[in-house]
């Protein structure tokens, strides 16, 4: 609230300050003081102070002053602020003016000069005093006005309100009738009166009503109890509904519901209590109907219950029947391809094989990675539906990724006349952590399914970064988009998830923020029909197109679908027949702020370091091919090796034999590998304990280290090993690279290796680094300008059989190179190939006198 001003008025500056100096000593801060040279400059000021809604309470001038004389000031003052105090200053000023002052300008005193300071200041507390008094007066009387008005108004409205409740009630369906604190009937509505059959308000007490108007318990011949009539218990201070109570009149029953309320003033006594109550005839007889229809549900439920009990068990029997054969079968399965994969790479580091035999290796090769990838295609299905698949999230190169994508289907799109666009906002993170594995297995189905139906037209790639997403919700799958061009849409926030905890050292956990990813693969192909939008993700299903093409499981979406939920996001497709289809997923990942190491270079282990122990290792396995396989891949390293074919034959050779490493088969005949483990283990550990007590060592019987080997699936197989004593856990088939690993870590093995990477293997080609090797290099400068113009041609051709054909042409010449160029050409390197090409042009380039 503003503080009350007060103006001082004086032609001569001095008397103001000296006039200010007083008043502030008089009043303090109770009143801002202002001060004004003559009668303009007040009126002016004044008028500022009005505009600004302050309170001017006093206003103290001089009376000749050179514009306007005091008393004619004073006067407009007045005319201005009537409730504004005035107080004139001054030697000369005439009774006439004095009374001018006091008749039209409220003149509150006259104070001749010179005046005396403790007189001045007197007068104007008591002045200020007055204002005050008078204002805080002139207030109340306004408040008690307006509360007056407020009482008149709102007594008007009560009794409008109480009339409107009257009519209200009198309107209502339901009976309503309100009782005094002793029993007695103070209000009957219109349809508590027709209900009951009376005209008027009846004479009766609570306590009479049963009686009076026959109130019976439900179902029976019993007057209600006037002790428990629900009114009586309101009056008692309780909440009461009941709906067992029946009016029989004139032969006719009514069943009715009441609910009782105690009313209480505002000392907590009950003042009043009311009764509500309705006709539920209809509905008790609805009830009696739905419970005579329950016991019939009931009984046909019991019985769909045993039936579905019974469904259940032969469901359970039938999956797991479905479990055990995919899992016997994929191991009969896997044993196989395991020879089969592994000999391949064994003769395809063979220097003397013809090129046929190379190439008819590396189609046996790829055949049968192609078969292990639609055995684990059925299998991941296996364990999603049993909800064994987990999230593995590692940290990658995201840009890589893609690259690597697009180098893969480029010519193949390129080769239908498509155009292939992968479009990265330039926010996107390069390094983040997710599981790869799975996100790379979805955008390849979802390419593929691109490819396979566009004919003509492009297929477009776009990665963008989200802080929300636009279509997940926590976890849960969306559903329910039921139009062919448009979707349902959810919003969370990336707040929502958990910061991903990244291990950077052993025991060091960083947090790090997580935003969206989202993927979306659009192509300009047939479409789907909308009838068939709600099973593009069913497992087996097909829509119309996809079972023209004949191609295909039915498996990539429905496994797609999976792996996205298993990430944390989820997928969703719109699609317009004849116009296009767009897949679109989101996954929360986070960011990584720290190169990724490249994947190291696998080369051929040629044998073994010199000065190293002759290391002894069993192979235990009852498959003849599988033992072979092992021994071809381990004795031209120079390995002491011996076999056994079942568990108890490995116990025997441990114990007379002493081998360092132990490959250990589990599914054997006469012992399995679990069993063996355990024996040897527990003898290992009887052996150690009567070492100790002897105070002895021998350094020739190493403590092996036993690795589990197994073409078996079923969860739980590896951990099982684990804890029977296995020391690690090897699936099959596997690679030589996995050997060598595995004997490097356990054992510390140090191989020799070949100088070139000429003769690795197919499947260990994915590991190469994606600059020239040195033996790629030396032989840029001897190819001839025009092998290279047409290698140029073919790559951007994407004639897969005109690449083969244009390598060929030079392997005479150039084996080793033409070997390196067919390994990037199995691994769809198709960049790595044009890098080399770039090179051999720029060696070309800087020797003028080479070869041409």
């Amino acid at each position: 609230m503003k503080k009350p001003v007060i103006v001082c008025i004086d032609d001569e500056p001095d008397v103001l300050n000296s006039l200010k100096i007083e008043l502030k000593k008089a009043i303090g801060d109770r009143c801002i003081i202002e001060t004004a040279e003559g009668g303009a400059d007040a009126l002016e000021l004044l008028a500022d102070l009005q505009a600004d809604e302050y309170e001017i309470a006093l206003v103290l001038s001089d009376y000749i002053m050179p514009d306007i004389k005091g008393d004619e000031l004073l006067r407009k003052i007045h005319e201005s602020s009537p409730e504004t105090l005035t107080i004139m200053l001054t030697g000369q000023a005439d009774l006439e003016a004095l009374s001018n002052a006091i008749k039209y300008a409220k003149l509150y005193r006259y104070i001749p000069k010179p005046w005396q300071n403790e007189d001045l200041k007197l007068t104007v507390v008591e002045a200020v005093h007055s204002y005050l008094q008078d204002q805080k007066l002139t207030d109340e009387i306004l408040k008690r006005q307006e509360v007056n008005e407020e009482l008149k108004l709102v007594n008007e409205a009560l009794s409008a309100s109480e009339s409107r409740l009257r009519q209200f009630l009198e309107a209502l369906p339901v009976g309503v009738s309100v009782y005094n604190p002793d029993g007695s009937i103070a209000y009957f509505n219109q349809t508590a009166r027709d209900l009951l059959g009376a005209d008027t308000i009846p004479e009766s007490t609570a306590e009479q009503l049963a009686a009076t108007y026959q109130l019976y318990v439900g179902n029976t011949d019993e007057v209600y109890p006037p002790d428990n009539l629900p009114i009586l218990r309101a009056l008692k201070g309780e909440f009461v509904k009941v709906d067992d109570v029946e009016i029989r009149q004139d032969g006719k029953i009514i069943a009715i519901e009441i609910n009782t309320t105690p009313i209480f003033d505002a000392s907590g006594n009950i003042a009043y209590a009311i009764a509500a109550f309705q006709d539920i005839s209809d509905r008790k007889q609805a009830e009696k109907i739905l419970a005579d229809y329950q016991q019939t549900l009931k009984a046909q439920i019991e019985e769909r219950t045993e039936q579905l009990q019974q469904a259940a068990l032969a469901a359970e029997a039938a999956n797991k029947a479905k479990s055990t054969f995919l899992a016997n079968m994929s191991h009969e399965l896997r044993t196989p391809l395991n020879s089969i994969l592994g000999f391949a790479q064994i003769m395809e580091s063979s220097p003397n094989l013809t090129v046929e035999n190379r190439e008819n290796l590396r189609i046996i090769h790829r055949s049968g990675e192609h078969l292990l990838t639609l055995i684990n295609q059925a299998l991941d299905l296996s364990k999603i539906e049993a909800g064994r698949m987990m999230n593995d999230p590692t940290n990658f190169d995201l840009y890589r990724l893609l690259d690597d994508l697009q180098d893969m289907f480029q010519l193949r799109v390129q080769n239908q006349e498509l155009q292939l666009l992968f479009q990265r906002d330039a926010d996107v993170p390069q390094y983040v952590r997710t599981d790869d594995i799975k996100l790379r297995q979805v955008l390849i189905n979802l390419l593929c399914n691109a490819i396979k139906f566009t004919q003509t037209g492009e297929i477009i790639l776009r990665v963008r970064k989200l802080e929300n997403s636009e279509i997940l919700v926590g976890n849960i799958p969306t559903t329910g988009f039921d139009t062919t061009t448009t979707i349902q849409k959810f919003s969370l926030s990336s707040s929502d998830f958990a910061p991903i905890q990244l291990r950077e050292e052993a025991d060091d956990l960083t947090p790090l923020p997580v935003f969206f990813l989202q993927f979306e693969i659009q192509d300009t192909g047939v479409g789907i029909a909308p009838e068939e939008l709600d099973n593009v993700f069913k497992a087996f299903v097909q829509t119309a197109s996809g079972q023209k093409t004949q191609k295909g499981t039915g498996l990539g979406l429905t496994i797609s679908r999976q792996f996205v939920r298993l990430m944390g996001g989820e997928i969703v497709v719109e699609s317009q027949v004849e116009l296009g289809t767009t897949f679109k997923f989101e996954i929360p990942v986070s960011a990584v702020y720290a190169d990724i190491p490249a994947s190291p270079i696998n080369r051929e282990v040629t044998g073994l370091e010199p000065n190293q122990p002759c290391y002894r290792i069993l192979i235990v396995d009852d498959r003849e091919d599988n033992r072979q396989l092992l021994v071809k891949m381990l004795s031209p390293c120079g390995f002491g090796l011996q076999q056994a074919t079942n568990g108890h034959e490995a116990i025997e050779m441990w114990e007379n034999w002493h081998p360092h490493l132990i490959l250990m088969d589990l599914r054997m005949p006469v012992m399995d590998g679990y069993e063996a483990t355990k024996q040897i283990k527990a003898k290992i550990k009887q052996r150690e304990q009567e070492k100790g007590k002897m105070n002895i060592s021998h350094p020739d019987s190493p403590i092996p280290k036993i690795i589990a080997l197994t073409a078996s699936t079923i969860e739980g197989r590896q951990a099982f090993a684990l804890l029977v004593g296995c020391d690690d856990f090897m699936s099959k088939p596997f690679r030589k690279t996995d050997i060598f690993d595995t004997l490097n870590k356990h054992l510390g093995v140090k191989y020799l290796y070949s100088d070139s990477t000429d003769f690795i293997s197919t499947g260990d080609r994915n590991y190469l680094s994606s600059s020239p090797s040195n033996a790629a290099l030396a032989y840029l400068p001897t190819l001839p300008a025009e092998w290279i113009d047409n290698m140029k041609q073919v790559i951007r051709s994407a004639d897969f059989d005109l690449i083969v054909r244009t390598i060929d042409e030079i392997r005479d010449a150039h084996p080793e190179f033409a070997e390196i160029l067919q390994g990037h050409l199995d691994n769809f390197d198709y960049q790595k190939i044009l890098n080399l090409i770039a090179e051999a042009e720029e060696s070309d380039n800087a020797d003028p006198g080479g070869t041409n």
